[in-house]
């Protein structure tokens, strides 16, 4: 049984990761859509740090989200699941449970995994300059 358990949280890890992966993606493709918005921030005072700030609350917000509505659907679904299998090879519902620590545990890691794709971005973010905004277009 601790075998099967430590592969799923392998595969969750896992799944985790590559999600990160996805959200560096889209925060690389929100910057890059939005360097003339970026610019304009530059033109009335916005600083490095500002826009840095602003890249990565907006990683997090969305790593934040995408923990909750996981959240709320991992809930009814791993249920079914677990009872379904549990009521194939045993005949009895399973007494699977979730604990406070384990959502702890992975609001932590999904925020600092969001936090960690955004960086490159938020970095690219903060690095242009107005003159190179106006290039780009």
């Amino acid at each position: 049984f601790n075998i099967l358990i430590t592969f799923l949280l392998f595969l969750a890890v896992l799944t985790a990761l590559v999600g990160s992966i996805g959200l560096a993606g889209t925060m690389s493709m929100n910057v890059m859509d939005r360097t003339r918005e970026i610019g304009v921030m530059r033109a009335i005072g916005a600083s490095d740090r500002m826009l840095m700030k602003l890249v990565l609350a907006e990683g997090m917000l969305i790593g934040a989200m995408s923990y909750g509505l996981g959240a709320l659907l991992a809930f009814p679904i791993s249920k079914i699941m677990s009872d379904g299998i549990s009521l194939a090879l045993f005949d009895a519902p399973s007494t699977s449970g979730y604990t406070p620590t384990g959502f702890a545990i992975w609001l932590a890691l999904v925020v600092g995994l969001s936090f960690a794709a955004s960086v490159i971005p938020a970095r690219k973010a903060s690095r242009l300059t107005i003159r190179e905004v106006l290039a780009y277009e």
